[in-house]
C-alpha cells in the first residue's frame, strides 16, 4: 500500500537550495544572542517580561543543532519561529504595560477539546467554530501577535493575508501534509502556538527530532506556561468578554494539573478512539511534518517516540482523573462523533448549558457538506507495518486505556 508520507516530492528549487544550504551547516544563525537581538530589532521594543523563556528556548536550539539533522529550510523555520516567538512576547508586554486592565479580563468555564493526537478533536472544534456563542482561537491569532482581536478586524487583518501565503507555499513545497492534516487560515487552531510564546510547545517534537527537548519538556514546571497562556486569551479577548472561549490541544492532557491550577472552572470535552488507529495515524503526521523540515527521518524510531508519549499521555491524564471531580469532564467516542455529529453535539451543549437553534444547525449542516466535498478523494494512507509495528505490541501497551475507557473505545 502507498502511504501518505511516501508521497514526498519536494519542488526542484526547494530541493536545490537545501542541497546548497548543506554547505554552509551553521547558517542560518540559531545562536540565543541573534534571535533575541533580532526580535528587539524588529519589535522596536527590548521588555519582554518574565525571562522564563530562555531555558526552552536554549533546550529547543541546542537540541535542535545537536540532534534534528535540520536542512537549510528547517533551520530557517526554526530561526523565524523563535524570532517571531520572542518578538510576539515583546508585543504582549507593550500591550500589557499600555492597558492594564487586559491582565483583568475574566476566562470564565472556558472548554478545553481534549483526547489523543487523531481524534477527532480538530473535526469537533470546527463544528463548534460554526457558533458565535463562543470565543475561538483563530489560526492567526496563534501564529503572530498582531492588532488587539476586535469584532472588526477578527477575520480580516494583515496577518491573516500572511498565513494565507503560507499555507499556500506550504501546499506546494508538501501537498502530501495536507491530506494528514488541514490547515484553514481563516478557521479555527490548537493553541500550541500560545505555548510557543513560553518555548514549550510539543509542536517543535512534531517537527523535529528532538529527544532532548522532549525529556526536559515532559518534566519542566508548566506553571509560568499556563498563565502565560491566560495573559495572552485575556490580550485576545479583551473586547469578547461575553464569550465563552473554546480551545483545543492534546497536548493538555498531560499536563492537566497544571491546566486546572490556572483554569480550575475548565470544562474538559475529552474524546476517545482506539490506539490502534491513533499511533500510526499520529506517526504518519509527525512523519510527514519532520520530511518537511529534514531528508533524515526514521519512520521507525518516530512511531517508537510517539509510542512512549502517548503512554505517558495516558498514565498522567488517568492519574489525574482518578483523584479529581469528574463532572468537569465529558467524555465521548470519535466513533459516535463521526458516525452522528448531530447527536455528539446536542450532548456537548446540553452538558455545557448552551443552546443550540435551528440557524446554528443549518450552519453545521453546510460545514459538514464542504468538508466532506473537499477531502473526497484526499484519504490519509498509513499502516502498522510501515513503522514495524503490531496489533499486539500497541494493545499491551494501552491495556490501561482499553480499561479506564471500554465504554468508548
Amino acid at each position: 500500500m502507498q502511504t501518505t508520507a511516501s508521497l514526498k516530492k519536494r519542488p526542484l528549487s526547494f530541493s536545490a537550495l537545501n542541497l546548497a544550504g548543506s554547505l554552509f551547516p551553521s547558517k542560518p544563525d540559531l545562536s540565543e544572542q541573534y534571535i533575541l537581538d533580532a526580535a528587539r530589532n524588529s519589535a522596536g521594543f527590548n521588555d519582554w517580561g518574565s525571562d522564563s523563556f530562555l531555558e526552552g528556548m536554549r533546550e529547543l536550539l541546542n537540541s535542535s543543532i545537536k540532534e534534528a539533522k535540520l536542512h537549510l529550510f528547517g533551520r530557517q523555520f526554526l530561526q523565524k519561529g523563535c524570532i517571531r516567538a520572542v518578538k510576539d512576547r515583546i508585543r504582549l508586554q507593550k500591550a500589557f504595560q499600555k492597558n492594564l486592565e487586559i491582565l483583568n479580563t475574566p476566562i470564565e468555564k472556558p472548554v478545553f477539546i481534549l483526547g489523543l493526537p487523531r481524534t477527532g478533536t480538530t473535526f469537533l472544534q470546527n463544528l463548534l467554530f460554526q457558533n458565535d456563542h463562543f470565543r475561538h482561537l483563530h489560526y492567526w491569532e496563534q501564529v503572530a501577535v498582531g492588532p488587539q482581536p476586535t469584532h472588526e478586524n477578527l477575520q480580516d487583518n494583515y496577518i491573516i493575508k500572511s498565513c494565507v501565503s503560507f499555507v499556500d507555499n506550504l501546499k506546494t513545497i508538501a501537498p502530501e501534509f495536507f491530506i494528514a492534516h488541514e490547515i484553514n487560515p481563516h478557521g479555527p487552531e490548537e493553541c500550541n502556538g500560545l505555548m510557543e510564546r513560553n518555548f514549550t510547545s510539543i509542536i517543535y517534537f512534531m517537527f523535529r527530532n528532538i529527544p532532548s527537548y522532549i525529556d526536559w519538556f515532559q518534566t519542566h514546571d508548566m506553571t509560568e506556561t499556563y498563565d502565560y497562556h491566560k495573559q495572552q486569551l485575556q490580550f485576545l479577548g479583551y473586547h469578547f468578554r461575553k464569550k465563552q472561549w473554546v480551545l483545543k490541544a492534546p497536548v493538555h492532557l498531560f499536563f492537566l494539573k497544571y491546566l486546572f491550577k490556572t483554569y480550575p472552572d475548565a470544562q474538559i470535552v475529552h474524546l476517545h478512539r482506539d490506539p490502534l488507529e491513533v499511533i500510526p495515524s499520529m506517526a504518519s503526521l509527525v512523519v510527514i511534518s519532520r520530511q518537511i523540515h529534514s531528508n533524515h527521518v526514521n519512520a521507525e524510531e518516530t512511531a517508537n517516540q510517539i509510542l512512549d508519549w502517548v503512554r505517558k499521555i495516558i498514565t498522567n491524564s488517568i492519574a489525574f482523573r482518578d483523584k479529581t471531580d469528574s463532572d468537569q469532564f465529558l467524555d465521548l467516542a470519535y466513533t459516535d462523533l463521526v458516525k452522528d455529529p448531530f447527536n455528539t453535539l446536542t450532548q456537548i451543549y446540553k452538558w455545557l448549558g448552551v443552546d443550540i437553534n435551528n440557524e446554528i444547525q443549518s450552519d453545521i449542516s453546510s460545514w459538514l457538506e464542504n468538508s466532506k466535498r473537499k477531502r473526497a478523494g484526499k484519504a490519509h494512507h498509513y499502516s502498522l507495518e510501515q513503522f514495524n509495528l503490531t496489533e499486539t505490541k500497541i494493545q499491551n501497551e494501552f491495556n490501561h486505556y482499553y480499561d479506564r475507557y471500554e465504554d468508548y473505545v
